[in-house]
């Protein structure tokens, strides 16, 4: 993790750089975008990935936007990645550039991809994901509607595997009001990647993805934007305009611990905003708990001296906490306090988990 010093000074240029353009702005001193052919550039961080980069680079090339390029940076891959790409990419008509490096992880990737693009927008796309064919389009014309947009945002997807093929699940139609940072940080709002448009100079001026909030480092990105005082806008549409590919291999199921970790680093870049901003909206220090609550809850029975420090974390924002849910720890913590409550929680849920097994061998041996 970047030092306090070193992130306070990136969101201090970050917000100086949005300030400043947004007055350039109002003074009419830049060119309207739909005044001018708009570049975007594709990044495609790739890793071992030939079983899906084809039809990921397909959903580029369909595009109805037609200023493109395409960066696919191989993050080290063992496999036929890099050839599967390069075939593919050749099929179309889109500029493109191939990077291999070794594997550094997918921010390390993407902050290669999206530094050498020669774009004003960035459009970051795993190498596993889909676009539909007018998302890119329709992005830009709402940049053309938002002069002082920094990211632009759209529905998405989840898409599961059933039977033979893949099928639309979890649709999302994420709305940020005006409490960007509270809305950033909840799962119902969940700005999933490819979903996103950012302005080049944006992210170049939030310093990129930070690696040591992987995996979902693209929340703590968003939210140093929407502290910096960076605009979203979402671009609406009647469906879908980004589907991500539920994988088992996904890493935030495979590492559950760090993707909990990152998602209270991500948590604390908000907390460190609410403390340096006198009046800040309670929704923001709500979402705060909210995601100190939910690592509590994963470390509690597992990792005590973790579990504690999370709860200190919550009481210093909310020093009489009591959790809405589940019922019998808010009713627990309104009597014991929500360290107790916890605690029994997790002695009641190890008796029922025994139970359970006692009960389940005693039928095994009846059989």
């Amino acid at each position: 993790m970047c030092p306090r010093k070193l992130v306070d000074t990136t969101h201090a240029s970050l917000r100086r750089w949005v300030q400043q353009r947004s007055r350039s702005l109002c003074v009419g001193s830049l060119v309207t975008v739909n005044e001018r052919h708009v570049l975007v550039s594709v990044v495609i961080p790739a890793y071992n990935a030939a079983q899906w980069v084809s039809k990921t680079i397909e959903s580029v090339l369909n595009q109805t936007h037609n200023e493109l390029e395409i960066v696919l940076v191989d993050d080290g891959s063992t496999d036929r990645t890099v050839e599967v790409a390069r075939n593919s990419l050749q099929q179309g008509r889109v500029p493109y550039r191939i990077l291999r490096q070794p594997n550094a992880g997918a921010a390390g990737a993407r902050n290669r991809g999206w530094q050498v693009a020669q774009g004003e927008w960035i459009q970051f796309l795993d190498a596993d994901d889909l676009l539909d064919p007018r998302k890119i389009e329709l992005q830009v014309a709402q940049v053309s509607a938002e002069e002082a947009a920094d990211v632009v945002y759209a529905d998405w997807q989840k898409l599961v595997y059933s039977g033979s093929q893949w099928i639309g699940f979890d649709f999302r139609s994420p709305e940020l009001g005006i409490d960007p940072i509270a809305e950033i940080l909840s799962d119902r709002n969940f700005l999933q990647l490819g979903c996103l448009l950012f302005k080049t100079s944006t992210l170049s001026a939030a310093g990129g993805f930070d690696q040591s909030h992987e995996p979902i480092e693209d929340v703590g990105l968003c939210v140093k934007i929407a502290i910096a005082g960076g605009k979203f806008v979402k671009a609406r549409s009647s469906g879908p305009m980004s589907s991500y590919r539920d994988l088992p291999r996904s890493f935030s199921k495979i590492n559950h611990r760090r993707f909990i970790e990152s998602c209270v680093r991500n948590a604390k870049l908000a907390e460190r905003y609410v403390r340096d901003t006198p009046g800040s909206s309670p929704r923001v220090i709500e979402s705060i708990v909210d995601v100190y609550y939910s690592a509590a809850r994963y470390f509690a029975g597992y990792d005590w001296s973790k579990f504690e420090e999370v709860v200190a974390d919550i009481e210093a924002l909310q020093p009489a906490f009591v959790p809405k849910y589940p019922a019998q720890v808010h009713v627990l913590s309104r009597i014991a306090g929500y360290r107790t409550a916890e605690r029994l929680a997790v002695l009641y849920r190890k008796g029922k988990n025994i139970g359970a097994g006692l009960w389940h061998r005693k039928r095994a041996s009846e059989w």
